[in-house]
């Protein structure tokens, strides 16, 4: 991956905080007025960073990185969505989303979304598999020191990596810090600050 230039930051990264809104039955104070926090200091709680990897085998593959504090609802997830079919077998009708592949990270499970045969011919319905893992005998971060003090590196990662990561989002952050980026609002139990115009469509 090599570093987004200025103007791709622009295009490719969203930032945000959130306001006053409410998640659930519990009214959420806006980040600017939780106690110890100064708005001139303009400090994200939504980011989100488009990436592309150089290659034949990932050519026009989408890596979309995002987090973000007092969403609608909680989800730490990988998703894999796959391309759309250029077109529908056997004169089927309806609306296909794209299969979707989703690896739940806390609790852990796995879900595939599909679309398959609906209720009353040529008609389509969408159909997901899904399976829940048994909860682990350690948290995530419980299980991560314990290798690192028996001396199993196989969930760190190495210098190198560390250093390239930071070499990718190194641009990113001077942009933001530049305020390239606008910063965006979006109210607390929403999913997000709403995407703009200024961004292609993928």
């Amino acid at each position: 991956i090599r570093p987004l230039s200025s103007e791709e930051a622009v295009q490719r990264t969203r930032r945000a905080r959130y306001t006053s809104g409410q998640i659930g039955d519990r009214a959420v104070l806006a980040y600017t007025a939780e106690d110890g926090v100064d708005p001139e200091h303009r400090t994200e709680t939504f980011a989100e960073i488009r990436l592309e990897l150089d290659n034949w085998r990932w050519a026009e593959t989408i890596f979309r990185l995002r987090t973000g504090k007092a969403l609608r609802r909680d989800r730490k997830e990988v998703a894999v969505h796959f391309r759309p079919v250029p077109h529908l077998p056997f004169e089927h009708r309806g609306q296909v989303r794209p299969n979707v592949l989703r690896f739940g990270l806390e609790p852990e499970s796995v879900a595939l979304e599909l679309t398959g045969t609906g209720a009353r011919a040529d008609t389509l319905a969408p159909l997901t598999l899904a399976a829940h893992l048994e909860p682990a005998e350690l948290p995530p971060y419980a299980r991560l020191l314990l290798d690192v003090l028996t001396g199993n590196s196989a969930l760190s990662i190495r210098a190198d990596e560390a250093e390239e990561s930071w070499r990718v989002v190194t641009p990113v952050i001077d942009a933001w810090s530049k305020e390239l980026v606008p910063l965006q609002e979006y109210p607390a139990g929403s999913d997000g600050p709403p995407r703009t115009s200024r961004r292609p469509p993928h």
